[in-house]
């Protein structure tokens, strides 16, 4: 067997992999010898088996070549996660670079790095923007690659690889992925080989958690007569040393069995963790946190804040949380491995009703089992309640996982292509469309399924609204066209928008009320107790809801949302007002940044005397504030909490902070010494840049 050592790495790229003893597992060793003779490879293995260790070596091998690689993850918080790993081999000269969001920035900063980790939307919005630089990568890694038959985001990954593979032949592709069972297809799309392998470093038994009995590979090796099986199997676990990961099917679910567990599990092994959001305001699940970390037990979804996401993942990773329970968001995202994990739920509420789980799903969440350098082992188990769901359990760990099926063909996805191929001039006709899509996973999947028809629907779409020009049967894009596709935005959005500009009728209710009929925002669940004050929202604000879609109201209090957000409304109200937590304030912000911030890029198109009504906006629902803290809102750590205090204490304006006497600063609450020394520092550098 070939050791890690013996491939002429630095001491560096050693390290990340636990030095010079470390021995290539036989699917690391083969996708490497293909890697090293400039081949395509696809490397199907179970989590947790080194798929980041061919994925370096690669990237690092390219640039001792001087050549450049991408680093294409599904998630920002995985791509962050992957930057910080790569970052490591800096002292060799190698520059990384972390690009996620601004999908308006241009491919330009590729020049001067070694390497991108970004999300498949941002790789793909680079492409709507300049294909060019595609020809300047001549590697490109993709994780989680069975993620390609995700209805949200498999479309952008797989528009990115099929320009490629149209574009950019000599570029080497890496995909990396669990099991696919249907591998040959996306090999045949992407002319790769496949390295394909069931091995694990750490084994894993499967097996079924029922209210009496845990059992592993048929048979019977816990007991729990006599308590809750839940509770039984985590005091089994963390007596003997281990952690477990257990996931349910909503948040509420991992509320209360955090809460149940915290107060019945065997504390004897369980030292307290200490819990520090170190938050600028109260959060929403602070009291909630502090009490479960002292029994080593948390909750995990994407209600939590961003801050206390990460301090519960780290707390985790580093053994000193014993007990974790997740929604399925969690994954999907970072490597957070357990000795045991266990699946509560098999169905969840989806498209209005109860939908089992898929099989892929529930293959991702049992393969987190067993933590390298950690565990001998893990465990991957399925609770069922019953006879019926036992069966299903066992049907589940019996069955492979659903084949990856592209979602390409859906009339919302041509037409978004289509735009984004004329605006970056692939294409000049509706043919150049056509060959676009022969280079597709769909396909190859969808061989005799002719999509003339459709393209040629959705072209006639974007000239009938200006988005396209058609002369001579030669297709190329208007102003407005380039700059929707270079805002990486929908053209149906783009049109609504546009329709609120040319009404003239501008306020911040209206605004909102636009932003949030956005379909790339998620709405939110209103409650029959919402939905008279929406409909007055609305009317307030002179909008009409007959002609939208039947979640009309869902959108308005997605809009009353963002309004209190932008009037300062602190977050713990914001959350109780709207029965949700600051995760989803934050990445309602998030989204609604983005299409604020496209508004007022269509502004100066089409309303160009309100353009910077439009710009102050978006800062504002960027940061959450009124307007007059945007001066202050540029100092760097000064977020909507400490602007508002600086301005109560009347520092309105950089230059009156730049002159405050520096104790008087840092007698406003939350300012340090430290911090205020800083935020006067910056207050004068930022002047003498020309900031007023």
């Amino acid at each position: 067997m070939t050791k890690l050592s013996e491939l002429s790495l630095p001491p560096s790229f050693l390290d990340l992999f636990d030095g010079n003893d470390v021995e290539l597992y036989p699917h690391q060793e083969e996708a490497i010898k293909l890697l090293d003779n400039h081949k395509n490879v696809i490397v199907s293995v179970p989590t947790a088996s080194g798929k980041s260790l061919i994925a370096y070596y690669a990237i690092y091998k390219e640039f001792l070549k001087k050549n450049k690689s991408m680093y294409i993850v599904p998630l920002r918080a995985l791509a962050s996660e992957k930057y910080y790993e790569l970052k490591k081999l800096s002292p060799q000269g190698m520059r990384v670079a972390l690009s996620i969001g601004n999908y308006d920035e241009t491919p330009e900063f590729i020049k001067k790095c070694d390497v991108v980790v970004c999300t498949s939307e941002k790789a793909d919005s680079l492409f709507h923007r300049d294909p060019d630089f595609i020809s300047e990568i001549s590697l490109v890694v993709a994780d989680e690659l069975h993620l390609l038959g995700d209805s949200s985001r498999g479309s952008r990954l797989e528009t990115f690889l099929s320009a490629i593979v149209k574009s950019s032949p000599d570029t080497m592709t890496l995909g990396l992925s669990a099991t696919i069972t249907n591998i040959n297809d996306l090999c045949k799309w992407l002319k790769a080989v496949p390295v394909v392998s069931d091995f694990r470093p750490v084994s894993l038994s499967k097996g079924i958690l029922t209210k009496s009995h845990l059992e592993i590979a048929d048979k019977k090796i816990a007991s729990f007569k006599d308590e809750d099986a839940v509770v039984g199997l985590c005091n089994k676990v963390v007596s003997e040393g281990g952690q477990i990961l257990i996931f349910v099917s909503s948040r509420k679910r991992a509320e209360d069995l955090a809460l149940k567990l915290s107060e019945r599990i065997d504390k004897d092994k369980i030292e307290p963790v200490k819990f520090t959001a170190n938050e600028d305001e109260m959060n929403y699940y602070d009291d909630q946190m502090q009490q479960l970390f002292s029994s080593g037990v948390a909750f995990h979804h994407a209600g939590l804040s961003n801050k206390i996401r990460e301090l519960v993942e780290e707390k985790f990773r580093d053994r000193k949380l014993k007990v974790l329970v997740a929604t399925p968001t969690l994954a999907a995202g970072i490597n957070l491995p357990a000795r045991a994990v266990l699946i509560l739920d098999l169905s969840r509420y989806s498209n209005g009703r109860m939908e089992y789980i898929s099989t892929t799903e529930v293959h991702q969440m049992l393969g987190r089992a067993g933590r390298p350098k950690y565990d001998q082992f893990g465990y991957g188990i399925l609770y069922a309640a019953n006879s019926n769901t036992e069966e299903t359990a066992r049907d589940y760990l019996e069955s492979e996982p659903e084949p990856v099926k592209s979602n390409l063909g859906q009339e919302s996805l041509i037409r978004f292509i289509s735009l984004a191929l004329v605006s970056n001039g692939l294409a000049k006709s509706i043919k150049d469309i056509s060959d676009f899509y022969d280079s597709s996973l769909f396909s190859v999947q969808n061989p005799d399924i002719d999509l003339s028809y459709n393209i040629e629907k959705s072209v006639n779409f974007l000239v009938e609204n200006e988005l396209v020009l058609s002369r001579n049967f030669k297709l190329s894009p208007t102003q407005f066209g380039k700059i929707v596709s270079d805002l990486y935005l929908d053209p149906v959005t783009a049109v609504q928008l546009r329709e609120y500009l040319e009404s003239k009728e501008i306020t911040d209710e209206r605004s909102l009320l636009w932003l949030a009929k956005s379909p790339e925002i998620p709405p939110l669940y209103i409650r029959a107790s919402e939905r008279e004050q929406a409909i007055v929202f609305a009317e307030v604000a002179d909008f009409p809801i007959e002609d939208w879609d039947p979640d009309a109201l869902n959108r308005i209090k997605l809009a009353m949302m963002l309004y209190s957000w932008i009037q300062e409304v602190p977050i713990n109200k914001i959350c109780s007002d709207f029965f949700i937590g600051p995760g989803d304030v934050q990445s309602k912000a998030s989204s609604a940044d983005w299409i604020s911030y496209a508004l007022s890029r269509l502004a100066g198109l089409f309303l160009p005397e309100k353009r910077r009504y439009f710009e102050i906006l978006n800062i504002r629902v960027k940061e959450g504030i009124k307007e007059e803290l945007v001066h202050l809102i540029v100092l760097p750590n000064i977020g909507r909490v400490r602007a508002r205090r600086l301005f109560n204490y009347g520092l309105k304006d950089l230059n009156s902070i730049a002159s405050y006497d520096i104790q008087k600063l840092q007698s406003i609450p939350g300012f340090s010494k430290r911090l205020a020394e800083a935020t006067k520092e910056n207050a004068t550098r930022l002047i003498q840049r020309g900031y007023s």
